[in-house]
């Protein structure tokens, strides 16, 4: 009996932690987390360039985001500043660098998908794409975030260990903790 309950509770506690695989190619990250939130109060976390100020900030991570443009459309293009002053993230030490790309899903409140373009990776001008899927479950959502075209990426496998910090964030914030 006590082993069922220490089961169940196991997997109650998984469920509600971010937890990123490695696809067997090498090619996609995915980071999944239920979230006790509509999808359509996630979704607006996810498009709102206020709120993504508010959340995306987290703590716990060396960079801090100075500003998020976010033209919440099909089509519509997206920047993120980022100020690192630790100079851990980029190469060469710079404490400045941006992301940004464009949306080429938009389907309000299922899916959000956009280029990836990132300012600290090896090769800058390499294009991945991130998509998150909002699949209502039980009282709240299970928000599946992919981040794919990695594989030629060198290091693109390392989002493994950032991702799941940012659904944590999006989680707290969707839920108002």
């Amino acid at each position: 009996m006590a082993n069922t309950t220490l089961s169940r509770t196991r997997e109650a506690i998984a469920s509600i932690v971010a937890k990123a695989i490695v696809t067997p190619d090498q090619d996609a990250v995915i980071c999944e987390v239920q979230v006790a939130a509509p999808p359509e109060r996630i979704f607006q976390a996810l498009t709102s360039e206020d709120q993504l100020m508010r959340w995306w900030n987290g703590e716990g991570g060396p960079c801090r985001v100075r500003k998020w443009e976010m033209d919440a459309r099909l089509g519509g293009k997206w920047r993120c500043q980022i100020h690192d002053p630790s100079g851990k993230v980029m190469p060469d030490g710079s404490a400045e660098f941006d992301n940004h790309g464009e949306i080429v899903e938009f389907d309000p409140p299922r899916v959000l998908a956009y280029s990836w373009y990132a300012g600290f990776h090896a090769i800058p001008r390499h294009r991945s794409l991130v998509r998150w899927e909002l699949i209502p479950k039980g009282n709240g959502t299970l928000v599946k975030m992919t981040h794919s075209a990695l594989k030629d990426l060198p290091g693109g496998t390392g989002y493994a260990e950032g991702w799941p910090g940012v659904l944590d964030w999006l989680q707290k914030f969707a839920e108002g903790n």
